[in-house]
């Protein structure tokens, strides 16, 4: 009779610490398996060169873009697209108006702050139309794995109809599902 007892008191207590043990898991950040939306104000200078004539602009823009973990490790692709706010009569054609982006993302670190590096290709869509690289690298903050906001320095440019290049800071917030 004494082993029965012990045996459910020994039940009795694993059961009353299994909520307390499945509450000590760390929580995920991480963006495995997931897909989402991203919305980014960005701020950059841009220098658009045209028959060896320079034009120097500041340019607001907003993006939109749709994300995709591709490796199952949390990296991402972005697929998207921007529009210059404020400014975009543009008689001269010399302005970036708008423009669409693939880019591969790769995080470092699987905590709630945590940094990474994008690469891809760019085009300005109306003239002066042109293709390019871009490159950038941020600090991001999820607040959960459901979204989180960053901040994002970025550098691109691009050859065709105008040679384009642009320095930028961005910040934005991410959606993900």
């Amino acid at each position: 009779m004494s082993v029965s007892w012990l045996r459910r008191a020994g039940l009795a207590a694993l059961l009353a610490l299994a909520p307390v043990t499945g509450r000590a898991l760390e929580p995920r950040f991480d963006h495995r398996d997931q897909q989402g939306l991203l919305a980014e104000l960005g701020l950059a200078r841009d220098s658009v060169v045209v028959s060896g004539l320079t034009n120097p602009t500041i340019r607001t823009s907003l993006r939109l873009a749709w994300s995709i973990d591709v490796s199952g490790e949390g990296d991402e692709v972005q697929v998207g697209g921007s529009l210059r706010l404020g400014g975009r009569d543009d008689p001269t054609g010399i302005k970036v108006l708008s423009a669409v982006d693939a880019r591969y993302r790769a995080y470092f670190g699987s905590e709630e702050f945590k940094t990474f590096v994008e690469l891809g290709l760019w085009s300005s869509l109306q003239s002066p139309l042109t293709l390019g690289g871009l490159g950038g690298v941020r600090l991001a903050y999820d607040h959960s794995r459901a979204w989180g906001v960053y901040l994002q320095a970025q550098f691109n440019g691009g050859y065709g109809e105008a040679r384009i290049t642009s320095v930028g800071l961005n910040t934005g917030v991410q959606l993900r599902w």
